[in-house]
């Protein structure tokens, strides 16, 4: 990934239905921001995910091409407890 890559990030926390069987369509906050590719390499890294995985959550990677390359453009988590999920979105803008 080129370091003249700007990244935006949109996180989307969801939390359970009342009946606590499925997800809420709507998501309860939503958060965007710019990120470094440092911070999306972070983020996005294999042993991450699996540390992540081994205490008991779930992360599933989505990959795109975009015009930065075939990455990772959707991260979706959910926590141990299963209450809550996070959907993160990725965006990729090179400038030249």
């Amino acid at each position: 990934m080129h370091s003249n890559t700007i990244i935006t990030m949109t996180e989307e926390t969801f939390s359970r239905t009342e009946s606590g069987k499925s997800w809420k369509t709507k998501p309860d906050t939503t958060e965007t921001e710019q990120i470094t590719p440092e911070q999306y390499e972070n983020i996005n890294d294999k042993e991450t995910q699996q540390w992540f995985r081994r205490i008991g959550g779930s992360e599933t990677a989505q990959r795109n091409y975009t015009n930065a390359g075939y990455l990772i453009t959707r991260l979706t988590s959910c926590c141990p407890t299963r209450q809550t999920k996070k959907v993160r979105t990725f965006k990729f803008e090179i400038n030249r």
